[in-house]
């Protein structure tokens, strides 16, 4: 089974309250996101990250992926280290997070995914900016890393607790399914469903 996920930042103690998550401190924090995922995913499973692994680098927090029992393809976000988003010294973290994270693939740009139903989607770290609503009064520092809407579905990360779906948006993140990976096979029913306007699914 594929699962996807993302916005974990593991060893982010501020995203704690910036999210509201349930949790005393960043140690909980970490365990306890690697668990949930172990609970759901065997080593017979691939996780897709869609982004925004963990706030540090240097520490122990990139190493948290690698805890999770399954095979992991990483769509890099904005604070990861190694995304094009950084110029040119990010290409020197591109090696420090497949080995720490143990990834079986790491991507480096908005790619493409079919679906077990053979429905193609759009995967980005990034939504739509129209689904974001990005702020006209000030220029969108992420525009040239943005999918483009062409009409097909898109998984996506990077706006945390603010939707779980928004028109043919799906977010994938952490903070919209109670702290969880979300399955292919919820993906699909969604889909099936068709566009509509989701909101976060409570923390367990």
């Amino acid at each position: 089974m594929r699962y996807f996920t993302s916005d974990t930042h593991y060893g982010h103690a501020n995203i704690i309250g910036f999210c509201d998550r349930p949790y005393a401190d960043v140690h909980h924090m970490n365990v306890d996101l690697v668990n949930r995922a172990a609970a759901v995913l065997g080593p017979d499973d691939d996780l897709w990250h869609l982004g925004d692994v963990a706030l540090g680098y240097l520490d122990s927090s990139l190493t948290n992926l690698a805890r999770i029992p399954a095979d992991v393809t990483l769509v890099a976000g904005n604070h990861d280290r190694c995304h094009p988003y950084n110029g040119r010294r990010g290409e020197r973290f591109v090696e420090v997070y497949r080995e720490r994270c143990q990834l079986r693939d790491l991507v480096l740009a908005n790619t493409r995914l079919t679906l077990a139903n053979g429905v193609e989607v759009q995967v980005s770290h990034f939504p739509f900016a129209e689904t974001e609503a990005v702020a006209t009064s000030r220029p969108d520092k992420f525009a040239q890393c943005r999918p483009v809407d062409d009409g097909a579905w898109l998984l996506c990360g990077h706006i945390h607790e603010k939707w779980r779906q928004r028109g043919r948006a799906i977010n994938v993140g952490v903070d919209a399914w109670g702290g969880s990976p979300v399955s292919e096979e919820t993906i699909i029913d969604l889909i099936d469903a068709g566009p509509q306007n989701l909101a976060p699914l409570p923390w367990q």
